[in-house]
């Protein structure tokens, strides 16, 4: 008789000063079946990782004894810790503090309040083999999250483009700009915006996919990050009223 192996369970480390925070990361982990390992600050995120290598880091930037980005910048400095992917869940969603928790290699960059459902979604997107070689957005990347097309606006002046398809964790556009996978842009289109009925002057997000459509022009699919609370309730008010349009 063959017997089943199960397939062990991924590993992820929180750092987080807030034991209310911690604890409730914590748990929505270990009810999606993660194993779970915590620490309330830099120094002893570094404790655990001399003697584990998590599969995933979620991680806050104000901390005590040791912050989210000095553990970052400590990390670099070791192959095997600079190796994990990181989450950065921060209330600081200043675009600067966006730019250097990019530039010291975290992977996505989530906004507090804490969303469980944002939350599990980019974890499984971060430990998916498939998500590390860049899966488009408009590919198996779909998750659950609600979509909706929006032909009639233009993505101007940056990143230009139109044909929106637009969703809670990112969006998709055609244009002719040059860019890559791992890129990280800017979005600042008024007109998106308004329709949207965001206040952002701006949105970043990292390139997914680019695919060729034809006369010159690409289908580029990118993911969100750092969205502020406001702007990630006004892009789900739009959709659910969009599904409720559809539906009538």
């Amino acid at each position: 008789m063959n017997e089943r192996t199960e397939e062990p369970k991924a590993t992820v480390l929180t750092v987080e000063d807030s034991d209310n925070i911690r604890r409730l990361v914590a748990y929505n982990l270990k009810r999606a079946g993660y194993e779970v390992l915590e620490a309330a600050d830099g120094k002893q995120a570094v404790k655990v990782l001399q003697k584990i290598v998590p599969d995933l880091i979620i991680l806050d930037v104000r901390m005590p004894a040791m912050d989210g980005f000095q553990l970052l910048e400590l990390m670099r400095r070791y192959p095997k810790a600079a190796a994990i992917p990181v989450i950065m869940m921060t209330a600081l969603s200043q675009p600067e503090n966006v730019d250097r928790a990019l530039k010291l290699g975290v992977i996505d960059y989530l906004v507090k309040p804490l969303d469980p459902k944002q939350l599990i979604a980019k974890v499984k997107e971060a430990l998916s083999s498939e998500s590390r070689e860049g899966r488009p957005f408009d590919g198996p990347n779909r998750r659950s999250y609600r979509r909706a097309s929006i032909e009639d606006i233009e993505l101007s002046p940056q990143p230009g483009g139109t044909g929106i398809d637009i969703g809670e964790g990112g969006i998709a556009w055609r244009s002719k700009m040059e860019v890559s996978k791992g890129d990280v842009i800017d979005i600042e289109a008024p007109q998106l915006f308004e329709a949207l009925d965001i206040s952002d002057s701006l949105i970043r997000a990292r390139i997914l996919s680019v695919r060729p459509v034809g006369l010159g022009y690409n289908r580029i699919g990118a993911a969100f990050i750092g969205l502020s609370p406001a702007t990630r309730d006004a892009i789900r008010r739009f959709l659910a009223k969009r599904m409720t349009a559809s539906a009538e």
